[in-house]
């Protein structure tokens, strides 16, 4: 089956419209902004660099680089930029939002570089914590899998969030599906209390 995210469906939005910054702006003193060229946005911002570079050192500059998920040429320029200004620490987007898979991957496979997904076609239980895959697609055919589990009386689908999303409304029409909402700050006390239920009554 074909499939399409919604982010590519959205690329056109972004390409075409009227706000699009086409060309570099520098901030006048009262705040409004002004274009100017690409050559006179380069230079300056390299001299702002040797400034920076010449009073307090290379390694004072942190490279904050984007998760790859739309945008991979950083790769190609990212290294050299490093190198080339003496910049010692790096991150990303993905420090952020996706540390806990790296560090489980890690865990389970010896190594956090591999990049793992959820088997949730075939999941009796898919439980999805924080997260709202109807709208963020973070697998494959999400809403159309997402309807089968919600659909499937032998399966459930649980919700663990907040917020009641789209993936929570979907858990609440299904037979078996569950929505939890703990109150913020309590998601480890809930996951704890979860696991301690697993190994006292033998489920693992």
């Amino acid at each position: 089956q074909g499939y399409t995210c919604e982010k590519g469906l959205r690329v056109g939005h972004y390409q075409n419209d009227p706000h699009r910054l086409t060309a570099p702006l520098r901030r006048r003193p009262d705040g409004t902004f002004e274009e100017i060229p690409w050559d006179v946005a380069i230079a300056e911002v390299a001299a702002r660099f040797q400034d920076v570079i010449a009073e307090h050192g290379g390694h004072r500059i942190l490279f904050y680089g984007g998760g790859g998920q739309g945008n991979h040429l950083g790769g190609g320029y990212g290294g050299a930029t490093r190198a080339a200004l003496g910049i010692q620490f790096t991150s990303n987007a993905l420090a952020q939002e996706k540390t806990g898979e790296f560090w489980v991957d890690g865990q389970l496979f010896g190594r956090s570089s591999c990049h793992t997904t959820g088997d949730y076609e075939r999941a009796e239980v898919a439980v999805f914590w924080g997260k709202n895959p109807w709208q963020s697609h973070g697998f494959p055919q999400a809403r159309r899998i997402l309807k089968e589990i919600a659909n499937d009386p032998t399966r459930v689908l649980m919700v663990v969030d907040p917020r009641r999303t789209e993936t929570a409304e979907l858990a609440l029409q299904s037979e078996r599906g569950i929505w939890l909402r703990p109150r913020p700050g309590g998601d480890a006390h809930l996951l704890a209390a979860m696991l301690a239920t697993l190994v006292e009554e033998g489920l693992l």
